[in-house]
This record gives structure tokens, C-alpha cells and sequence, in this order.
């Protein structure tokens, strides 16, 4: 199954950069390769457009919606302008497409530290050459698995502390408060690591 799904369909546009919106909806606000999200990256000034198969390689995709991913900064520069030669392509190693794809099951597995482990030749290929092993995104993975594991316990006290304002009743400023903060780390954790 594919990391992201393709929903919108957008008029043709001469410039990639007029299609912003849609991939933003399309990608949900997250980025295509690292899986980092706007809302932890700082917004979507971290964003840009990536052309999935190259300017230079495929001049005539430089405007076609399926080919433009949404992509941070870093990404977007560590792949650049590279595509396989053919002999790499008959190889295997080719960029791992997440609109085909989910290549964090398939290409690539998730340590323990965040780092990754290159299962097939494309996770090879593409960990290379988008460097997604870099220490800010294994950074990010630990982060993200700590909040997944964080959650069901922030619930959880949200709960309890639900059934305290009940049992105590509604004046208790207290209880409702730290329900109020509880519930925004929630939702700012789902937001920041698209966790639930």
C-alpha cells in the first residue's frame, strides 16, 4: 500500500510551484521521504517541490502533478538532480516511489535508534542518495516512537481525570485545566509525529 494517495486533482499548471495546496493536502502536510511533518519542521516554509523523476532526465514531467512530490528542504537537496542510470535501474536501485509504495515497509525498516536498516536494493539506493539515515530525521523517528508510546498513557490520565471532575463536579478549575493541557499535548503530539 502506498505512503500517500493521490486524491486531488488539480487544473495543469505551468509553473510546479502553483500545485503547493494540492500537495500539501495530498502528501497531509507531511514530507515524502523523511516523513517529517510541517508542524515539527516549523510550517510550510520547510517545504518544496520535488520532481520525483528529474527535470533534467524527464523535461517533459516538470509540470505533471503525479510527479511532484512534497518534500523538505533537506531532501529535496540531498537528492537533487539524480536518477539511476539504466544499469542501476536494471539493478534495482532506484528511488523508492511512496506514492506506489509505503518504503518504510517495504525498502526499509525502522531500528531501534531510528536509524534504518536497507532491506532491497531501492532502500539501499534511496537512503544513499536522500540520506534519510542523517542524524535530525533518526532524531525524529526516536521522537516519534516515544510520543506512540506516550499517548495511550496521556489517554489514559485524560480519562481518569474525566472521571475525577465527574465525581467531583464541575468547579474544579483544577482538574479541568490539566485536562485542557493533557488534551493539547495530545493533539500537538499527533500533529507533530501524525501518531494516534
Amino acid at each position: 500500500m502506498a505512503l500517500f494517495e493521490r486524491r486531488e486533482t488539480p487544473p495543469t499548471y505551468s509553473d510546479p510551484k502553483d500545485y503547493k495546496p494540492f500537495l500539501r493536502r495530498d502528501f497531509r502536510r507531511m514530507f515524502a521521504y523523511c516523513e517529517r511533518t510541517e508542524a515539527f519542521l516549523g510550517g510550510e516554509e520547510a517545504f518544496e517541490i520535488d520532481h520525483f523523476r528529474t527535470q533534467q532526465s524527464f523535461p517533459a514531467l516538470r509540470c505533471s502533478y503525479p510527479n511532484l512530490y512534497y518534500c523538505c528542504r533537506k531532501c529535496n537537496l540531498y537528492k537533487s538532480s539524480k536518477w539511476p542510470s539504466a544499469g542501476q535501474i536494471a539493478a534495482g536501485l532506484v528511488f523508492a516511489d511512496a506514492c506506489v509504495e509505503d518504503p518504510y515497509v517495504s525498502h526499509l525498516l525502522e531500528g531501534w535508534d531510528g536509524s534504518l536498516v536497507e532491506l532491497t536494493p531501492c532502500g539501499k539506493f534511496t537512503n544513499a542518495h536522500v540520506r534519510l539515515d542523517r542524524p535530525d530525521v533518526c532524531e525524529w523517528r526516536r521522537k516519534r516512537k516515544q510520543a506512540r508510546k506516550d499517548l495511550p498513557m496521556f489517554r489514559s490520565l485524560e480519562t481518569s481525570l474525566v472521571q475525577a471532575l465527574d465525581y467531583y463536579g464541575s468547579d474544579s478549575t483544577e482538574i479541568e485545566q490539566k485536562i485542557e493541557a493533557i488534551r493539547r499535548f495530545i493533539d500537538e503530539s499527533q500533529d507533530r509525529f501524525r501518531v494516534s
